[in-house]
Parts: C-alpha cells; sequence; structure tokens
C-alpha cells in the first residue's frame, strides 16, 4: 500500500472515530480510541483565519482541503457564541473531515429553533483552506438543530484528539475530589501541562469560546447536594470514567441557553450538582449545575480559572449528569 493511500485510510479511521464522538450531543455515549501515529500531511497554505472568505462554501466539495479549524466571529457577542478548541487540522486528516463537514452542509435546513434549545443562541464559523490557497467558510448555530450540533462536534472532537495525541492514552482514573462544603466552582481546579491551552493569548481573544477543558475528559466526579443557597448539604459522591465523563462535557457545551436569565419559579426540593471534568494530562476544571433555580450553569473558564456564568442548562445536562451515577 503506497504512503497516499496509508495517509488517506489513517485519514479516514481518524474521521470515523470524531464523527462517531460527535452524536455524543445527540445522546450517544461512544467516543473514539485515541490515534498514536500521525501520517498527515503537512498545510501547503497558510493556516491562518481571515477576516473574510474569498472562496464559496460549495468549493469545499470542489477541491481538497489543506487544513480546517474554528475562528473568531467577530461581530458576535461573547454569550452568543459557543465555546471551542483552538488549533487547526492539517493534511489528509483536513481534507477528510472538510469532505465530511460538507456532507453534514448539504441539504442542511434553513436555521429553525429547536424547541428545547430555542433561546440565546450558540454560534461558530468553521474556516477552510483549500489547496488554490483560497478559504471557504461554514457557519452554524448549536441553537437550531441537532444537526448543527454534529457538524460542530465534527471538528471538535477532532481538534480534541489531536491535542490529545501528545499526552498518551488515558491512564488509571485520579483519585477522588474532595467535595466543596459550599457550591462552588472554586475550590477543586487543577492545572496540568494541558492547561496552556486554556490560556488566552494576545492575539485573539479567545475567552468566550476558551472550551470548558481543553482535551476530552478522562474523568468526572459529581458531588451532588440537596437543599438550596447557603442551607444546601452534600448527600452524595461519585466518579465515572470515559466516555459517559466527556460526553457531560459535550452536552455541557452545547445544550446550555447561552447567557440568558431566570425565567421559572425555584424548585428548592431539586438536586444540586458539582462536576469536576478531569483530562488525561490532569487538568481539571469545575462546573456547578444548580436545577433548584432553572438550571443556571457555572463554569471555571480559562488559565487561571475564572468563574464565569454560562447561562441555563437545558433539562438533557441535567439528565446526563443525575444518570451518570454508576
Amino acid at each position: 500500500m503506497g504512503d497516499d493511500t496509508q495517509g488517506r485510510a489513517h485519514a479516514r479511521r481518524w474521521l470515523g472515530a470524531a464523527v462517531v464522538a460527535g452524536l455524543v450531543v445527540a445522546g450517544a455515549f461512544t467516543l473514539p480510541r485515541l490515534v498514536d501515529d500521525d501520517e498527515s500531511r503537512p498545510a501547503t497554505a497558510s493556516t491562518e483565519c481571515v477576516t473574510t472568505a474569498d472562496a464559496p462554501a460549495g468549493e469545499i466539495s470542489e477541491q481538497a482541503a489543506t487544513w480546517v479549524r474554528f475562528c473568531p466571529i467577530a461581530d458576535a457577542g461573547a454569550t452568543q457564541r459557543v465555546r471551542h478548541p483552538q488549533g487547526v487540522i492539517t493534511g489528509d486528516i483536513a481534507a477528510a473531515v472538510a469532505e465530511s463537514l460538507w456532507e453534514t452542509q448539504v441539504d442542511r435546513p434553513v436555521c429553525a429553533p429547536d424547541e428545547e434549545i430555542a433561546g440565546p443562541t450558540g454560534l461558530f464559523r468553521i474556516e477552510v483552506g483549500l489547496a488554490d490557497g483560497r478559504v471557504a467558510e461554514l457557519t452554524g448555530d448549536t441553537g437550531c438543530s441537532t444537526r448543527d450540533q454534529v457538524l460542530f462536534s465534527q471538528l471538535e472532537t477532532t481538534l480534541l484528539m489531536d491535542a490529545a495525541g501528545t499526552s498518551g492514552p488515558p491512564g488509571a482514573l485520579p483519585a477522588p475530589v474532595s467535595c466543596p462544603p459550599r457550591f462552588t466552582t472554586a475550590a477543586t481546579n487543577t492545572d496540568g501541562t494541558s492547561a496552556a491551552l486554556l490560556v488566552e493569548t494576545a492575539a485573539s481573544h479567545w475567552r468566550s469560546t476558551v472550551p470548558l477543558l481543553p482535551l476530552s475528559a478522562s474523568a468526572a466526579d459529581v458531588c451532588a447536594y440537596t437543599g438550596g443557597g447557603r442551607r444546601r448539604e452534600l448527600v452524595d459522591q461519585w466518579q465515572v470514567g470515559s466516555p459517559v465523563a466527556d460526553s457531560i462535557r459535550a452536552i455541557a457545551t452545547t445544550a446550555v441557553r447561552r447567557g440568558a436569565m431566570t425565567d421559572c419559579p425555584v424548585d428548592p426540593g431539586a438536586t444540586s450538582y458539582v462536576v469536576v471534568l478531569t483530562d488525561a494530562t490532569g487538568t481539571a476544571r469545575t462546573l456547578a449545575l444548580d436545577p433548584t433555580v432553572c438550571g443556571t450553569l457555572r463554569a471555571a473558564t480559562g488559565t487561571p480559572a475564572v468563574d464565569t456564568y454560562l447561562g441555563l442548562a437545558l433539562p438533557s445536562v441535567v439528565r446526563a449528569v443525575a444518570r451518570s451515577r454508576p
């Protein structure tokens, strides 16, 4: 088998795993194994984001892609943008990813907000570097439909897998965290070697789009509380590994009414959760999910970790956390 054929086969295997992992947002709890070898070709054109795409989206189906990445949306407010990884995919993997993205894009219906997801949007923009040096783009809104969520997750998962390539395979689950006595995102965060991927750079202001965790989550510690406000009491704790842990990370990324404020009756009888997500390098970031007050969701984001209000979590996020108990 020639080098080019091997490269294409490798890219197909990688992409196939990424597509399967993308279905996490639709309720499938399956994630890919990491690919250790890299036979992809180097990019033949710039891999920088551009201000304006200069090729129509249809060109993605007409010529090979040399790179693919998420790019900032300049004219969207911080709460409208869905958080995504930095980085760029190049070579054979980029060509396969672009082809799959286009297949998802073809005949995609005009955005019609999902009844459950409807609310502040989750906008994202994907740029595709073409073989002739031009750049095409695909845009989407995870607040519109499951199909847009899959479009987003195809590239997100590939970028997370690529970033994880230098960290090696996941090891044993970490020691269970000590659940904080109070409801907070500030007490259970750790910086491993991957934490640098969450640093906002001077050149690109990523604070609104930096992901909840720099790599896929290999473990999730869940702390369950009853009561509300200062009367909250820790009543249970459990730990789960991948793929369930990463399904929580994925759904907490997309299934949120971003920036929305409370608009429902207080439910003091509901169980609330602190969820600590940890990746293979030991980087841990924390979510605080409060169904007693409309499912408000906060997260420790960035490096250094900063407590950030994300919005109102959809019921699917609460279900994913509650049902993760072994």
